[in-house]
């Protein structure tokens, strides 16, 4: 009797580690995701402006321009949802600007409002519309949530700091858009 209750407790400690485990390396995998999916929007933004000259307003434009930049509006694979939180012109924080390697934003300047979800289009795939306060074009997106995240990803543990943002590049010609960044401080690129 005494090793079954051994048996069962030992098999009982096995199985918490198991599925800790397994939700650890599902988070770990989200985030991987995240990072991708927010560098495919910088590059659908640095395509979007490229043919047609201006960034759109509304990210459902990456979506509804002709050629198309990409598929479709992703979700936050954080979230669930596609309720990606549009970074504007002029709210991607503290801007370095740079040539080769682009720039870095921050977090958004304290205080700062972030403006409501702007995926555009309605009520549909695309998300709700922007608010009237809602400003200028989309440089870049961030997530929703503000869960503490896993991975510091360019000096930053929340899922809402993980800016992904399509930087202005200074160039001989005067201010141009070129690069783009995964947000974070100055002189780091990607992750640490």
């Amino acid at each position: 009797m005494v090793a079954v209750v051994v048996t069962m407790a030992v098999m009982a400690i096995m199985l918490t580690v198991a599925v800790q485990t397994a939700t650890f390396q599902k988070r770990r995998e989200k985030e991987a995701e995240l990072i991708f999916r927010g560098t495919q929007i910088i590059e659908a933004l640095r395509l979007f402006q490229a043919r047609n000259g201006r960034l759109p307003v509304r990210l459902i434009e990456l979506v509804r321009a002709r050629p198309r930049v990409i598929r479709k509006v992703w979700k936050d694979p954080i979230t669930d949802k596609t309720d990606w939180v549009p970074i504007f012109l002029g709210q991607e924080g503290d801007v370095v600007g740079g040539a080769a390697g682009g720039a870095a934003g921050g977090a958004g300047r304290p205080g700062a409002p972030t403006p409501p979800a702007a995926v555009g289009g309605g009520t549909g795939p695309g998300g709700p519309r922007p608010a009237t306060g809602a400003i200028g074009p989309v440089i870049g997106v961030h997530s929703r949530s503000c869960e503490e995240s896993i991975k510091v990803y360019n000096g930053r543990t929340r899922y809402c700091d993980w800016k992904f943002v399509f930087m202005p590049k200074r160039g001989p010609g005067g201010l141009g858009w070129g690069d783009a960044t995964g947000g974070g401080s100055p002189g780091k690129g990607g992750e640490e």
